[in-house]
């Protein structure tokens, strides 16, 4: 067996249906892969019941196979989405991505109608000539196609009836790339670039004003 496959499959058996045992209805669920996984929301998000349920190297693909699970048994007040990175690494279409993403939110809004739903912009990566940079990890990810994606997903948000978080534009430098501080090597995000991310989540998770990046 594929050794992600291995430890999706163990992750969802061994950790997420044993934990949603002891979770009580109305918490806060982050919804991801590794940018989610190592994302520490507990410690970001002080005084409010939030629960990780990023996994690794996950495409929209698993997500939408783990819905029960990381989703429907918690019975969240909310959900934040960040998923979709993976898939452009494998080189899947936009197409397919989108409609991933589209049977996601449809399938969450019919299982947990009284749950919101906030779909975030996929992060940017770099390229860019640094010795931090490591190409080898960003495969076929390039900011054109995350771009592309976002903009689709953005419409999509709008006819779903849910709020679209953009953490892109507040990721980039100048010439268009993550920023430096924010990212490890080009893909995944530093405690600077998390702090960025919680900072532009927070209103959304505190339940402040829900307009300020809602389309």
């Amino acid at each position: 067996m594929n050794p992600i496959v291995k430890l999706y499959q163990k992750k969802i058996g061994d950790a997420f249906t044993e934990l949603s045992k002891y979770a009580r209805p109305g918490g806060i669920v982050f919804l991801g892969d590794s940018i989610t996984e190592f994302f520490r929301v507990n410690e970001f998000f002080p005084g409010a019941y939030v629960i990780n349920r990023g996994i690794g190297s996950d495409t929209t693909e698993g997500v939408l196979g783990r819905l029960s699970e990381s989703v429907y048994e918690l019975s969240p007040s909310k959900v934040f989405i960040l998923i979709g990175t993976n898939d452009i690494a494998e080189k899947k279409s936009e197409q397919n991505i989108i409609g991933n993403m589209w049977e996601i939110i449809t399938q969450i809004q019919e299982n947990c109608p009284g749950t919101q739903i906030y779909l975030e912009s996929i992060c940017p990566v770099s390229s860019e000539k640094n010795k931090k940079i490591k190409r080898g990890y960003l495969g076929a990810r390039n900011n054109e196609i995350i771009c592309s994606i976002n903009e689709k997903l953005k419409i999509m948000a709008n006819e779903k009836g849910i709020t679209y978080i953009d953490l892109y534009s507040y990721l980039i430098n100048e010439e268009g790339n993550i920023c430096l501080d924010y990212t490890v090597e080009g893909l995944h995000l530093t405690i600077c670039g998390y702090h960025k991310v919680a900072e532009i989540l927070m209103p959304y998770v505190m339940g402040e004003s829900q307009t300020t990046n809602k389309i």
